[in-house]
C-alpha cells in the first residue's frame, strides 16, 4: 500500500439513523417512534474535543496517521494540523518548521517521497538515465541532489550565481581554487565534487535542517509530477527492482557462486537459466524457484519493507550455503543428500513462515532451525530403513506433522503405515494367490507392489485402479482391518472377471 495513497475528498461522516427512520408499522398503529440508532449509539471517539484528539494523533506514526485521516471528515481535519506533521518532520528528518509559508505536510511528503526515490538509485534503471542522461542533471534534481551526502555522479561545473540560487552558498564561500578556466565560456564556472557541495551548503546554512529548508523553499513553486510519478513506480515495482538487483548485482565470482547455491537441486529450465544476468532473463521465473524468493517478490517478507526483505532472502541463502557444505562432507549417495537438503529447506520455511513474513530473520536464526530440521528428516530416513520408503512415506501426513512438532509418536504412525505396506505385498505375493497375479493388469500390480507410492491425484475417478487405491489408502492409513479385506475382495473380483472373460474367449 502506497504511503501517499490518500483520499481525494474527504467521505461523510457515516450516520447510524434518523429521527424520522421508524418502521411503518409504528407510524400506522400510532406508537411513538422510539430513539434513534444515532442517539442510542454514540460515536465515541468523534465525541472527544480536538485537543484530546491531537494528545492520540501525536502517538501514531504518519502512514497510521494518514489512514486515520482518510476515514471521515472530522479526523480528516484534524490530521492536517500542522503541529502533528511539524513534530514528524523533526522526529524523521530534523526539520524545523517555525513561521514557515508551506505547510509541514507537503514538505514531510516531499521529503519523504525524495529520499524514498533517491534509494531506489542503485537499481532504478528510469532514475539513473534521468541523473547520468547529462552532466549536471536537470535543475529540478540538482537541487534535490544537495541534500545528499554521497551522490555518485561526476563533479559538477556551474557558474557562482547558480550555485547560489540553487541552494543558498554565498560567493564568499565559493573558493578561487575550485574555478575552471574555460575560454569558451564567459561564465566563471566552479568545479565541485557532490559531497563537497553538501559540506558547503551545510556550512553556509549552519546544519543540514536549514538547506532542507531552503530547497523546499524553492521546490514549493515547481511541479512535482516527475517526482510523483516515481515514487510511485517505487511502490509498484520496489520487490522487483531489488530482487534483481541482488541476483544479479554483483561481481562475477559472487554471481557464480551465487547462482550455484540458488539453484542446487532445484527443478529448473536450463533455457531460461541459460539467460542467466542478461537483460531479456526472466528475473519471475527465478523468483518462483524458491518459496523465500516467491513470498518476497510478492511483498509478503517484514512486513512489506523492500530492505528488511532482502537481508530476509540474503540470510536464508546464507543458511542454504552451510547447509549445502555439511550435507556434501557426508559420506552419503546422491539421492539421500539430495532429499536430507530439500527436505530440510521444506521444513525450515515452514516453521519460519509466519515469524518471516512479520520481522527480519538472521542468519543464526535460519541455521538453528535448520539443524533442527535436518536431524528430524534422518530421523524419519533411518526410520524409513531404504530410499524406496522414504519416498513413500513423504507424502504421508505424518512425516510432515513430525517435521513440523519433532512428536515420537508420528514417528510410530510412520512405521505402522510401512508395516500396512508390507501386508498388502505379503499377501498378494502368497503361493496361493500366484493365479490373481497372472490375471491382474499391470496397473492393479502395481499398487499391491510394496515400493508403489499412491498419491492424491490418483484416488479420483471410477476406474477399477482409482477405486483400490481409494481402499489401500484407508487402509493403510487407518489401519482398520475390515479395508483390508475389503482389498482382498477387490483384487478377487477383478481377477475372476478376468479369468470369465477369458474362459468366455475359448469357449
Amino acid at each position: 500500500m502506497e504511503f501517499w495513497a490518500e483520499m481525494d475528498r474527504a467521505e461523510l461522516v457515516p450516520t447510524y439513523g434518523s429521527e424520522d427512520s421508524g418502521c411503518d408499522s409504528e407510524k400506522q398503529s400510532g406508537i411513538p417512534p422510539g430513539p434513534s440508532v444515532a442517539q442510542i449509539l454514540p460515536r465515541q471517539i468523534l465525541d472527544l474535543s480536538d485537543e484530546v484528539l491531537m494528545l492520540i494523533l501525536e502517538l501514531l506514526d504518519p502512514t497510521s496517521l494518514l489512514n486515520a485521516g482518510s476515514t471521515c471528515r472530522t479526523l480528516y481535519r484534524v490530521c492536517l494540523s500542522d503541529s502533528l506533521w511539524t513534530r514528524h518532520c523533526r522526529f524523521f528528518f530534523r526539520l524545523s518548521l517555525c513561521d514557515e509559508t508551506f505547510p509541514p505536510k507537503d514538505a514531510f511528503r516531499l521529503l519523504y517521497i525524495w529520499h524514498k526515490v533517491y534509494s531506489t538509485l542503485p537499481y532504478n534503471r528510469q532514475l539513473q538515465d534521468l541523473l547520468f542522461k547529462t552532466c549536471p542533471p536537470p535543475k529540478y534534481w540538482t537541487q534535490w541532489l544537495v541534500l545528499e551526502e554521497m551522490v555518485p555522479l561526476p563533479p559538477v561545473q556551474l557558474p557562482d550565481y547558480e550555485i547560489e540560487e540553487l541552494w543558498g552558498i554565498g560567493k564568499e564561500c565559493v573558493l578561487e581554487s575550485h574555478r575552471v578556466s574555460d575560454d569558451q565560456s564567459t561564465e566563471q564556472l566552479y568545479k565541485y565534487t557532490w559531497k563537497e557541495l553538501h559540506n558547503i551548503a551545510v556550512l553556509q546554512h549552519e546544519h543540514l535542517g536549514n538547506v532542507m529548508k531552503y530547497v523546499l523553499r524553492k521546490q514549493f513553486v515547481n511541479s512535482h509530477d516527475e517526482l510523483e510519478w516515481m515514487y510511485h513506480q517505487y511502490c509498484r515495482f520496489r520487490f522487483q527492482w531489488m530482487f534483481a538487483y541482488w541476483l544479479f548485482g554483483v561481481s562475477k565470482p559472487c554471481s557464480r557462486n551465487l547462482r550455484r547455491i540458488y539453484l542446487w537441486w532445484q527443478t529448473y529450465s536450463k533455457k531460461k537459466t541459460f539467460c542467466w544476468g542478461t537483460a531479456g532473463c526472466d528475473v519471475q521465473y527465478f523468483a518462483s524457484l524458491h518459496r523465500v524468493t516467491e513470498d518476497y517478490w510478492r511483498g509478503k517478507l517484514a512486513k512489506g519493507d523492500e530492505t528488511l526483505g532482502i537481508r530476509t532472502v540474503e540470510n536464508y541463502f546464507s543458511m542454504c550455503k552451510s547447509l549445502l557444505a555439511w550435507i556434501l562432507g557426508r559420506s552419503w549417495g546422491r539421492l539421500k543428500q539430495k532429499k536430507v537438503y530439500l527436505d530440510t529447506l521444506e521444513g525450515v520455511y515452514r516453521e519460519l513462515k509466519l515469524e518471516m513474513q512479520g520481522s527480519l530473520i538472521v542468519h543464526e536464526h535460519f541455521w538453528q532451525v535448520a539443524k533442527v530440521q535436518m536431524t528430524r528428516v534422518c530421523k524419519l530416513e533411518e526410520t524409513a530403513v531404504n530410499y524406496v520408503n522414504w519416498r513413500i512415506i513423504d507424502s504421508v501426513p505424518y512425516y510432515r506433522l513430525y517435521m513440523a512438532s519433532g512428536n515420537p509418536s508420528y514417528l510410530e504412525q510412520i512405521k505402522r503405515f510401512l508395516w500396512r505396506k508390507r501386508m498388502i505385498n505379503n499377501w498378494i505375493l502368497q503361493e496361493e494367490n500366484h493365479w490373481m497375479r497372472q490375471l491382474l493388469s499391470d496397473d492393479l500390480i502395481q499398487l499391491l507392489e510394496f515400493d508403489a507410492k499412491i498419491c492424491e491425484d490418483m484416488l479420483h475417478g471410477d476406474s477399477l485402479s482409482a477405486h483400490l487405491s481409494r481402499t489401500i489408502w484407508l487402509y493403510l492409513h487407518s489401519g482398520e482391518q475390515h479395508y483390508m479385506e475389503a482389498v482382498k475382495e477387490i483384487v478377487l473380483e477383478c481377477a475372476k472377471a478376468r479369468l470369465n472373460f477369458y474362459m468366455s474367449m475359448v469357449l
